[in-house]
Protein backbone atom coordinates (compact mmCIF):
# COMPACT_ATOMS: atom_id res chain seq x y z
CA UNK A 1 0.00 0.00 0.00
CA UNK A 2 1.05 3.77 -1.14
CA UNK A 3 -0.15 6.64 0.92
CA UNK A 4 0.27 9.98 -0.91
CA UNK A 5 -0.89 13.26 -1.48
CA UNK A 6 -3.82 13.73 -3.70
CA UNK A 7 -3.61 15.09 -7.35
CA UNK A 8 -6.27 16.10 -9.63
CA UNK A 9 -5.72 13.22 -11.68
CA UNK A 10 -7.67 11.11 -8.79
CA UNK A 11 -10.46 13.06 -9.24
CA UNK A 12 -12.31 10.38 -10.80
CA UNK A 13 -11.72 7.59 -8.10
CA UNK A 14 -12.46 10.26 -5.51
CA UNK A 15 -15.79 10.81 -7.25
CA UNK A 16 -16.44 6.77 -6.77
CA UNK A 17 -15.23 6.61 -3.47
CA UNK A 18 -17.26 9.78 -2.23
CA UNK A 19 -20.29 7.85 -4.19
CA UNK A 20 -20.12 4.66 -1.85
CA UNK A 21 -19.95 7.32 1.14
CA UNK A 22 -23.64 8.53 0.10
CA UNK A 23 -23.01 11.44 -1.97
CA UNK A 24 -23.53 10.69 -5.86
CA UNK A 25 -23.93 14.51 -6.79
CA UNK A 26 -20.73 15.35 -7.13
CA UNK A 27 -19.57 15.12 -10.53
CA UNK A 28 -15.92 14.90 -12.00
CA UNK A 29 -15.23 18.82 -11.97
CA UNK A 30 -16.86 19.29 -8.86
CA UNK A 31 -14.48 16.90 -7.12
CA UNK A 32 -11.15 18.51 -9.09
CA UNK A 33 -12.35 21.87 -7.36
CA UNK A 34 -12.23 20.27 -3.68
CA UNK A 35 -8.91 18.53 -4.36
CA UNK A 36 -7.76 22.49 -5.76
CA UNK A 37 -8.93 23.53 -2.06
CA UNK A 38 -7.29 20.70 -0.65
CA UNK A 39 -3.68 21.92 -1.86
CA UNK A 40 -3.88 25.19 -0.05
CA UNK A 41 -1.93 25.45 3.55
CA UNK A 42 -4.04 24.60 6.08
CA UNK A 43 -5.47 21.60 3.99
CA UNK A 44 -4.82 17.71 2.49
CA UNK A 45 -5.75 14.84 1.17
CA UNK A 46 -4.59 11.84 1.75
CA UNK A 47 -4.87 8.84 -1.03
CA UNK A 48 -4.24 4.99 -0.23
CA UNK A 49 -3.18 3.51 -3.49
CA UNK A 50 -3.30 -0.92 -3.47
CA UNK A 51 -1.40 -2.33 -6.76
CA UNK A 52 -1.61 1.10 -8.23
CA UNK A 53 -5.60 1.53 -7.75
CA UNK A 54 -7.00 3.74 -5.57
CA UNK A 55 -8.41 2.68 -2.43
CA UNK A 56 -9.25 5.01 -0.30
CA UNK A 57 -9.06 8.18 0.62
CA UNK A 58 -8.86 11.03 3.52
CA UNK A 59 -9.34 14.99 3.57
CA UNK A 60 -8.57 17.22 6.61
CA UNK A 61 -7.56 20.82 7.55
CA UNK A 62 -5.86 22.06 10.62
CA UNK A 63 -6.49 25.25 12.68
CA UNK A 64 -6.12 27.20 15.82
CA UNK A 65 -9.00 28.09 18.06
CA UNK A 66 -8.63 31.14 20.37
CA UNK A 67 -9.74 29.28 23.21
CA UNK A 68 -7.04 26.55 22.96
CA UNK A 69 -3.47 26.59 23.52
CA UNK A 70 -3.06 24.18 20.34
CA UNK A 71 -4.28 23.59 16.62
CA UNK A 72 -7.47 21.05 16.15
CA UNK A 73 -7.26 18.51 13.38
CA UNK A 74 -10.33 17.92 11.52
CA UNK A 75 -11.02 15.20 9.35
CA UNK A 76 -13.72 16.19 6.75
CA UNK A 77 -14.40 13.04 5.05
CA UNK A 78 -12.81 9.75 4.53
CA UNK A 79 -13.60 6.45 2.57
CA UNK A 80 -12.16 3.22 1.85
CA UNK A 81 -13.37 1.08 -0.84
CA UNK A 82 -16.34 -1.77 0.03
CA UNK A 83 -13.70 -4.38 -1.22
CA UNK A 84 -10.91 -3.39 1.05
CA UNK A 85 -12.59 -2.65 4.64
CA UNK A 86 -11.27 -4.08 7.23
CA UNK A 87 -7.76 -4.55 5.63
CA UNK A 88 -5.51 -2.12 7.35
CA UNK A 89 -6.03 0.66 5.00
CA UNK A 90 -8.38 2.90 7.03
CA UNK A 91 -6.24 2.32 9.81
CA UNK A 92 -2.90 3.80 7.73
CA UNK A 93 -4.70 6.57 6.25
CA UNK A 94 -6.00 7.57 9.86
CA UNK A 95 -2.47 6.98 11.56
CA UNK A 96 -0.53 8.87 8.95
CA UNK A 97 -3.31 11.98 9.67
CA UNK A 98 -2.38 11.32 12.96
CA UNK A 99 1.18 11.71 12.67
CA UNK A 100 0.61 14.69 10.44
CA UNK A 101 -1.33 16.52 12.85
CA UNK A 102 0.98 15.91 15.96
CA UNK A 103 3.80 17.86 13.57
CA UNK A 104 1.49 20.35 12.86
CA UNK A 105 1.26 21.45 16.53
CA UNK A 106 -2.11 19.86 17.39
CA UNK A 107 -3.41 19.19 20.33
CA UNK A 108 -7.06 17.81 19.50
CA UNK A 109 -8.80 15.64 16.61
CA UNK A 110 -11.86 15.44 15.39
CA UNK A 111 -14.22 13.73 13.44
CA UNK A 112 -18.28 13.53 12.74
CA UNK A 113 -19.76 10.31 11.61
CA UNK A 114 -23.60 9.89 10.55
CA UNK A 115 -25.43 7.99 13.12
CA UNK A 116 -26.34 5.69 10.72
CA UNK A 117 -22.85 4.69 10.29
CA UNK A 118 -22.46 2.55 13.62
CA UNK A 119 -19.53 -0.17 11.94
CA UNK A 120 -17.22 3.52 11.52
CA UNK A 121 -18.43 4.61 15.29
CA UNK A 122 -16.59 1.45 16.06
CA UNK A 123 -13.52 2.51 13.87
CA UNK A 124 -12.93 5.31 15.67
CA UNK A 125 -13.70 4.15 19.33
CA UNK A 126 -11.19 1.24 18.41
CA UNK A 127 -8.73 3.44 17.24
CA UNK A 128 -9.25 5.51 20.58
CA UNK A 129 -11.52 8.33 19.76
CA UNK A 130 -14.19 9.35 22.31
CA UNK A 131 -17.49 11.14 21.86
CA UNK A 132 -17.23 14.47 23.50
CA UNK A 133 -19.58 17.27 22.51
CA UNK A 134 -22.86 17.56 20.74
CA UNK A 135 -22.77 18.79 16.82
CA UNK A 136 -25.56 21.47 16.05
CA UNK A 137 -26.21 22.45 12.41
CA UNK A 138 -28.31 24.91 10.55
CA UNK A 139 -28.36 24.23 6.89
CA UNK A 140 -28.93 27.90 5.14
Amino acid sequence: MILREAKISDAHAIQDLLIQLGYPTFDEQEVVNKIKIHQQPGYKILIADVDNKTVGFISFHWFDLMHWKGMLGRITSFCVHDLFRSKGVGQALLKETEAFFVKQGCIKIEVTSNQRRTKTHEFYLKAGYGEDSRRFVKMC
